[in-house]
């Protein structure tokens, strides 16, 4: 009967802990999301306001202008786009560093 009790509240224990690491993984990949846009969209912001501080002060061309915007704004949506992946790729190492220290205690 002692036995049995052991094994129930270690599985119970090992549930509550993986539990645990899903969550840490979780909001861990969510800050890499979020971090990941903050970086990306102050790049955008700046690259764009060089783009027009340049045309302002005559440095560039205003036929340049829209193309300069255009290829920041691209570069920007490419980055952005990545973001999801690359906060499955943290979710998914968090998850199996935990999973393998897990299994070597």
């Amino acid at each position: 009967m002692a036995t049995k009790q052991a094994t129930q509240a270690e599985t119970a224990r090992d549930v509550v802990m993986h539990i645990a690491r899903i969550q840490l993984a979780s909001i861990t990949a969510a800050s890499k999301f979020f971090a990941g846009w903050a970086v990306s969209a102050d790049r955008y912001v700046q690259a764009v306001s060089g783009e027009l501080v340049a045309r302002l002060e005559g440095e560039s061309e205003s036929t340049e202008l829209a193309s300069h915007l255009a290829a920041a704004s691209n570069e920007h949506l490419h980055e952005l786009t990545a973001l999801p992946n690359v906060a499955v790729r943290h979710f998914n190492r968090e998850l199996a560093a935990a999973n393998h220290e897990k299994s070597s205690t």
